[in-house]
């Protein structure tokens, strides 16, 4: 692949982290295009600017929008951070437009997105991407952003040129964004897949912020038990107590926050459920583990939003 000293990013999902990331990159000087979902996107978006406000800075710009249906040019830069069960139609519909050369950067939540992707484009080489960065849109194209924290970065299918890695790395860095390449991405993959599985859907059932998580020890402890025995089939190096005081430690650290399954539900959007709680059943029916307490958080949930059922 030819690198080149300004490349054009290509950003796909304009809820928070893509917002940030879009703002940010056009701050720090990158090309940036945006790619809107449908007409009534893309017409709102003309009619307004994209705007990031953070603790120390705000900033407004209005990098040029396309729907990613008109998308003709091929892309070499994208960057994809729709929810995850947007991410597989947005790679299928771009399909003419990438090939074994494009460098595809995907930020979403949960786990089986990857798979879907690479069994319908098994040539597309894939970053994935791990972000602590926290924000949240006001309104359309506003965004609250903290600043503190980074993003991780990794290979998750293909490989990647030591040239290729330092120009993604570059263009984050160059955008005020702290960002770090890791071999050891799907260890954060799987770090973030337990946390999310074990408040996202809680926060859902009490109706609460992450904060009062806390009041239900007891259960929080015996889904660490169970995910953590799921983890471990798989390889992963963690026990119930070391997930149980993780998970007490982001409850702490966002007890203010409403996690995005909450707002999901509240604004009357499909959730990720079957990327989080429903992978980590089939996870665990595939080693034979028994996952009780989430097959029954899960009842709780489908009988309180039947509509949230996930449909292929």
């Amino acid at each position: 692949m030819i690198l080149r000293n300004n490349p054009l990013w290509y950003i796909a999902g304009i809820g928070a982290v893509g917002s940030i990331i879009a703002a940010s990159f056009c701050r720090g000087e990158q090309s940036v295009r945006l790619l809107l979902k449908n007409q009534q996107q893309l017409d709102s978006y003309q009619q307004s600017k994209l705007m990031m406000i953070s603790e120390q800075f705000s900033y407004q710009c209005h990098p040029d929008a396309y729907l990613h249906s008109s998308v003709c040019e091929p892309i070499n830069y994208l960057i994809c951070c729709t929810k995850a069960y947007d991410v597989l139609p947005l790679v299928k519909s771009l399909a003419h437009a990438l090939d074994e050369e494009s460098i595809v950067l995907l930020i979403h939540n949960g786990m089986g997105v990857i798979e879907e992707v690479s069994k319908e484009l098994p040539h597309l080489r894939i970053i994935s991407g791990i972000t602590y960065i926290g924000g949240y849109v006001e309104k359309p194209y506003l965004v609250r952003a903290f600043l503190n924290n980074r993003f991780y970065l990794g290979a998750s299918v293909g490989q990647f040129t030591p040239a290729e890695i330092t120009l993604v790395e570059h263009a984050f860095r160059a955008s005020s964004l702290a960002c770090e390449w890791t071999d050891s991405i799907g260890n954060l993959i799987w770090n973030k897949f337990a946390i999310n599985c074990s408040i996202n859907l809680l926060t859902v059932l009490f109706n609460c912020k992450n904060g009062l998580l806390i009041q239900h020890e007891k259960l929080l402890k015996q889904l660490s038990q169970e995910i953590s025995s799921v983890l471990q089939a798989y390889g992963q190096i963690i026990s119930a107590d070391e997930l149980f005081e993780t998970i007490k430690t982001t409850i702490k650290n966002t007890a203010e926050n409403y996690s995005s399954m909450y707002k999901d539900i509240n604004n009357k959007r499909l959730t990720e459920i079957h990327y989080l709680n429903e992978r980590l059943v089939e996870l665990a029916e595939q080693k034979n583990i028994p996952a009780p307490l989430t097959s029954q958080l899960l009842t709780q949930f489908y009988t309180l939003f039947p509509d949230q059922k996930y449909k292929k």
